[in-house]
Formats: structure tokens, sequence, C-alpha cells
């Protein structure tokens, strides 16, 4: 096992920049999830840490070594694919082992590693089917079986959950993260699936159009959000974003809306006055509130989803989300307010998009 250091990592095809300087320290042992929307350079990171791409510029370290210029099957990692990439004419058995006998293993290591892997992935069963007579959930285990036997010193996975359903995916990222805790093999995860990096990482960076926009635990992510883009982008439903104008009177500072809707800010905010902003709220810090409290808006439309119910409204021109628990019935057009408590708002510079 061992760290990974990603230094100053530039990737360009040509003329075009795909990621520019990325610096990243991943610990021993650690689960770090990179993601990020489509085409933020996040799967191509990933495959020049396995070998896969070339490094234009800067350097990626396993433990103390920059391996840069080894080739990929030298550098002691594994990697699980998201079309599993099974050779169909073998069993479950030989397709965990394929690796271990391109390496001369022994027979016998190689059936011990095997029956181990089977047993911790609940694959005994099938070692002697052929990955068609498997289901999806099935096939990816044996993928991940064929990267445990390897004892590699770092796992990497692209977006391997990709192509199941939705329930099995759930499942699936449950039992990489307890394979993780049991073994604590250093992992590198790709996916654009912000729930999967918030469920399983130790620590998540968000990337963006090649650059790294924040790196952190998934709640300093989601409670501490750096800027408008990872605000948006970390939490499901995303965040409420309202632009408006901090103004202040008696009762304290407060932004206003376009249409003069007052939202009320902490007192220790460091917004100045007339400073543009955008007012962030998260929909489960939204409440139904009386007429003395909150800010009005208008029902478009409600969303049951079992555990709560989603309210989706027009504030000052733009629709907002207010996740409520109550049973009460709502009606498109109706008025409500809402209120979110001072401690719970977020500020970002409307020109910078950074957070106030």
């Amino acid at each position: 096992m061992a760290s990974v250091t990603i230094s100053g990592v530039e990737k360009w095809f040509g003329t075009l920049e795909i990621l520019h300087g990325i610096d990243i320290d991943i610990e021993d042992q650690e689960f770090v999830v990179l993601v990020g929307p489509s085409g933020c350079g996040k799967s191509t990171l990933l495959r020049m840490i396995a070998g896969l791409e070339s490094i234009s510029d800067g350097e990626i370290s396993i433990g103390t070594r920059v391996i840069n210029d080894v080739p990929a099957r030298n550098r002691d990692i594994a990697m699980v694919f998201q079309n599993y990439a099974l050779y169909p004419h073998m069993s479950v058995f030989d397709n965990i082992g394929f690796s271990l006998k391109l390496r001369k293993r022994s027979k016998q290591e190689i059936s011990e590693k095997i029956n181990e892997a089977a047993e911790i992935l609940d694959l005994t069963p099938y070692l002697e089917r052929s990955p068609r007579q498997l289901s999806g959930g099935q096939r990816q285990r044996v993928a991940m079986g064929r990267a445990l036997v390897r004892d590699a010193q770092v796992f990497l996975f692209d977006e391997p959950l990709s192509n199941l359903d939705a329930k099995l995916r759930v499942v699936m990222r449950t039992e990489i993260k307890a394979l993780h805790q049991r073994l604590k093999t250093t992992s590198v995860y790709v996916t654009h699936d912000q729930i999967e990096a918030m469920t399983m990482a130790d620590r998540i960076v968000v990337m963006n159009k090649g650059r790294v926009e924040q790196i952190g635990t998934p709640m300093d992510l989601y409670d501490f959000p750096a800027n408008l883009f990872v605000a948006d982008f970390i939490g499901s439903p995303s965040m409420n974003f309202i632009k408006g104008i901090v103004a202040a009177d008696n009762e304290g500072p407060f932004v206003t809306a376009k249409d003069g809707t007052r939202l009320a800010i902490s007192r220790d905010s460091s917004a100045k006055l007339g400073q543009k902003v955008v007012y962030g709220a998260r929909p489960e810090h939204l409440v139904l509130s009386g007429e003395s409290q909150g800010f009005g808006a208008t029902v478009e439309v409600i969303e049951p989803t079992g555990p709560n119910i989603q309210i989706f409204a027009d504030v000052a021109g733009q629709r907002i989300c207010a996740l409520s628990a109550e049973r009460r019935t709502h009606k498109p057009g109706q008025r409500i307010r809402l209120h979110c408590p001072e401690t719970s708002v977020h500020l970002f510079d409307a020109s910078s998009g950074a957070r106030i």
C-alpha cells in the first residue's frame, strides 16, 4: 500500500489543454473520489495514474517512486473498468486468476488467491460459471476480484457502477466501501454521480473544466462549499440560489432580490453593502413559516417522495426547492412563506462565484 502524489500535472492533446496543473495528495489507505461533470478531466487523470495516458507535464508518484515513465504493468496498480472487461469464454475462476497466470504464479497460489477473493466478494458459488450467466452486479464483483488477487498498492475505479440499475448501484457502492474498510488499500474512484462520491469517499476532489475546484471530506464540501460550482454540484436536490444585492437596516443585513424580496443573512457576514451576491440555501434548510418570518414564494410543483415532499416554488423569478416532512396539501399558484435560519445561509460573490 502507498500514497499517491499528483504534482502540477498537465495534459495536452495537441494545442488543447485538458488538465491545468493538478495537485492532489492521496494518503496511504485513503479512499478518494474524483467527481465532476462529463468532460472535466477526471477519467483522463485516472488513466494517467494507471499509465494508460501519457503525462504532458508534472509528476505522479506512488509512494516515493515517480511513475511518469514506468510502464502500466509495472506500476503495481489494479484497475476496475466501467464495462467489466471480462473474457466471455473463460469461467469466473479463470477470469479472476488470469493476471496471476500471466505472471506464472503457481497453481496452488492462484487457487488460494481466487478462493480468498471469491469468499470476500460472495462469488464462491459462481466460480465455474461464465460471465454471460451472471447478473450485472456479479460481473462487477468478478472485475473487482480480478483486481483484488493482484495485491496491488493502489486500486483504481473508473465509473464501475454506471452500467448498473439504480437499486443495484446502491448495493454495490456499499459493497465497495465495505471492501475498502476491510482491505484498506489506497483507492482512487472516478464518478460523475455526486451521491456515490458523498457516500463512499474519505475525501472528494471536485473537478471542473480540467481544474480542481475543492478537495475535502464529504461533509466539508456539503457544509462549506468553496464556490458556486461546488455548492451546486454537491447535494441532491442541489442548493437553491437567488441573486440579489446586500443591504441593511435597523433589523440587520439582508439580501434584496430583484423584485424586492428580502432574504435575511447573518450579522457576522463579511459581505459589503451594495455587493452583488448569490444567496444560497439547501432545500432541507427552507422550512414553511408563518407571516412574521421568512419570505414569500409561489408554489409551482409538488413532488411527494415518501419521507419528504419536494416543494418547487418561484421566488423573485427563480425556481427554488424546499423539502418538507409535513403532510400539508399545497397547490400550484398558492402563496407560501419559507424561512432559512441565518446560520444555514450561504453567500457567494456574484462576479467570481467565490464563497463570502
